[in-house]
This record gives C-alpha cells, structure tokens and sequence, in this order.
C-alpha cells in the first residue's frame, strides 16, 4: 500500500480529519496540538540563520526535500502493513517548495536516488508556496553567528572515526572545514569528544531534522536516508561560504569513508537488499552530484578515501602523527541500545580491524569481546559473514562488490573500488584470525 505523506507550510492547511492512507505533516515548524499529525524541521531556520549570511533558495529547497523524505523514512515503519515484502515501502510525498521549476527536471532522478539509498519506491509531488531560506531580518535577530569566514570548504564530521581522520588531515594540510554534524543527542557527544584532537578551533554547523508525529504508532529506526539529510545539511553550509566568498567556482564538500564501508558489499547472497546499507556508495553519490550540477548547486562532493580501507586511513594517520582522539570516536552500527560499541556488528569489526593493522591499542569499551559474541548463536550473525565471505576467492568477491550497486565506468575508479574491497576483506579476515574466530 501507498504511504501518501502531504506537507504544509504551517498547521493552519491541515485538514480538520486524516485521511486514510495519509499523513499531514507541518514543515519547519511545532509538532502540531492536533492528534494524526507531524512537524518535521522545526528548529532548522534557526540552524540556517546562525550561518550568518542569505544562503541559496535551491540548497534550502534541497534540505526541505530532506525533512520530507527524512519524515517519510521516520514514520512509516517497515514491519508494519504498509511494507508490502516486510521491507520495501512505497512512498508518495507532496512537497511546497520556494521554487519547484527548479526541481522538476531532476525529479525522476531524484526517486532514483532515493531508491537506490533507501531500497523504497518514491514519487515526488513538488508544489509552489514553499518556506523560502531565512531572510536577512531573520538573521540579524540572532544574537551570535556561526564564525564561517575563515573556512576554505566544508567537511561532514560524524562522531565516527573516518570523519575525525579526514577532519584532522584537512586542518593537518592547512585547510579550515567548516564542519557539517547532525546534532542527534548521542551523535554530539562523540563529535564534542572529538573536537579537542583536531588541531585547531573550526566553524561548525549542527543541526536536527527532529521529526515528530502525534498518531502514537512506532517509528521505523533503519534510518537508511540519513545520509541523504546529512548532504543536505552539507549542501546549504556550502551554499553560505559560497555567497560569502563571493559566489565563485564550487565548493568542495568532503565525505570522509573509507572505500570498503562506502562500497558495503553482501557479504553473503542473503545480505544483498536490508543489510546492505548505500549512504555513501559511489552511484549514490554520483547521482547526488549529477542533481547538484543540473539545479546549479554550487557544491563539489568529494570522498578521497574512496580507494582506503580503514585500517590503511588509521596507519596513515598514525604515520603523521595523528593518534590523540582516534578511539573516543564511534563506528558501532547498534550502538544506540546501549550507548556503546557492541563490538561484533560488521562496523565494529572492521574498526577493530583497522586499529590492529595500524598497530594502535585499541582501548574501546566493547560491550561483548569476539569470542563471546562467536558463541553466542543470537550474537554471530555479523562474524559468521564476514569470516565466510573473506573464504570466497576473488571472483566471487568482485561479483559481490558490483552486486552492491553500479560502479564507475572509469576502468581506474572501477580497479580502485574492486580493489579496496579485496583488502578490506583480507584486514577483517586477517585480524579475526588472530583472535582465533574461524568457521
């Protein structure tokens, strides 16, 4: 069935009854005093205003197609009804934009992404009357901006531990990011324990997408479009040093990941499809790219650790001597449970495995230590795979990294990403061996 997601631009357009099949949500403002309802964004304009200066009407209209799929993805949760195989849902999404001319050659490439990222069906209804950027009387009220003049580019720093190592390389390389976070509760935590180890004092731009619906059903916790908001996010930071360096050439905006999470290849033939996350794979990106470019925004999305598996990104951050602050970032992809590594999820494994071939004592609490988790039949789904597709031979390997979606045609991008799949299997293999985990 049909998840039809309507968005307005205040709850005075809500209608007095739901109706069926359909969810009406308020864009950029409070979750609404009417049962049925939601409010996505609210908290948002003020994020935008901090940075100070107009930022462009296409990034901002960019970010409002963020909080809706980021409210779409949120509230409709995939084991209920509406997911008709128990994963894929089908989403129809009606979205006021300040200027929807400008979107609507990139709609059809847009529900592509979107698939591609989310593993949903979408379709993108755009409207006009939308909530244009903040305005200049709008910034002038707040009491303190975000000091973006001295950054050079902008950089998405996660809290997690490829982000911090590409941080620190750009700051090492005299560069000043101006840092693009979500500003989820737990998230902060790590980014504020990381802040201290960068090197130097940088800009940075928070924010929360901070949905909220009123009909008391549970929300999905996939998350799979998270990386699509954080882009948008990215996209209106880079849209302000844009107009503050006078409006010329790109800004180039970094996706620090290593090439074996980003690529995130099944490991075994029933992983293809819901354990097989895309937030930065290269076709997601490309198309994101190719969006930007199209609408004209002036954004250069880079990931130069496409070709590095971690543990290469580590050793070579030790190697320069950037060691303080590498294990007070988090990689767990459960974490959130407990608020710690669980230490046998496929991102805690290859974490574990980067520091070991870097050569770095990994101090991480672990909530569960390998050989306990390999006993433990509820606990070694993540570990059983690995260890089994680090068997495969390399054909067989290669087949499983191009079933992760398309990859460039360039013969140089496509070696580099088959190639640091290959290694990336062999540090996660090597180092579970070492510990004595085999099948």
């Amino acid at each position: 069935m049909v998840s039809r997601l309507v968005f307005h631009v205040d709850d005075t357009t809500l209608p007095q009854a739901r109706q069926d099949g359909r969810l009406d949500i308020v864009l950029y403002g409070p979750k609404p005093g009417r049962p049925l309802t939601g409010s996505v964004g609210n908290r948002l304009p003020a994020a935008v205003s901090a940075l100070g200066i107009l930022v462009d009407v296409k990034a901002f209209d960019f970010l409002t197609i963020a909080l809706a799929v980021i409210a779409a993805d949120t509230f409709v949760d995939r084991r209920s009804k509406w997911a008709s195989s128990g994963w894929t849902r089908e989403f129809h999404l009606d979205i006021p934009l300040a200027q929807p001319r400008n979107w609507e050659p990139v709609v059809g490439k847009l529900e592509r992404a979107l698939g591609f990222l989310s593993g949903d069906r979408w379709t993108l209804s755009l409207r006009p009357d939308g909530v244009a950027p903040p305005t200049r009387a709008a910034i002038a009220r707040r009491r303190t901006h975000i000091n973006i003049g001295a950054a050079d580019c902008v950089s998405l720093f996660s809290g997690g531990l490829d982000s911090f190592i590409g941080v620190g390389k750009l700051v090492a390389q005299g560069r000043t990011p101006l840092l693009v976070s979500h500003a989820y509760r737990g998230d902060k935590k790590y980014q504020e324990l990381s802040v201290p180890h960068l090197g130097k004092i940088l800009p940075r731009f928070a924010a929360n997408a901070h949905p909220a619906k009123t009909d008391g059903t549970p929300n999905d916790t996939t998350m799979r479009t998270r990386s699509f908001g954080f882009l948008a996010y990215a996209a209106v930071a880079a849209s302000a040093l844009h107009a503050k360096g006078g409006g010329h050439g790109k800004v180039q905006t970094f996706v620090p990941e290593n090439g074996f999470i980003a690529l995130n290849a099944p490991l075994t033939r029933r992983r293809i499809g819901s354990h097989s996350t895309r937030t930065t794979h290269p076709h997601f990106l490309t198309l994101i790219q190719e969006i930007f470019d199209q609408v004209d925004i002036r954004v250069s999305i880079i990931n130069e650790f496409r070709h590095q598996t971690k543990g290469e990104m580590v050793a070579k951050a030790v190697a320069a001597g950037r060691v303080d602050g590498l294990t007070g970032t988090m990689s767990c992809g459960k974490w959130k449970r407990k608020n710690m590594h669980c230490g046998y999820c496929v991102p805690c494994l290859i974490r574990r495995a980067s520091f070991s071939k870097a050569g770095v004592v990994d101090d991480t609490p672990y909530r569960y230590d390998l050989q306990k988790a390999w006993s433990d039949v509820d606990l070694r789904d993540d570990l059983l795979a690995m260890v089994l597709a680090s068997t495969d031979n390399v054909r067989d390997a290669r087949m499983r990294a191009a079933a992760s979606g398309p990859l460039p045609l360039d013969r140089g991008e496509r070696d580099g990403w088959f190639g640091v799949h290959d290694r990336g299997l062999r540090e996660v293999a090597d180092y579970l061996r070492r510990e004595g985990i085999r099948a």
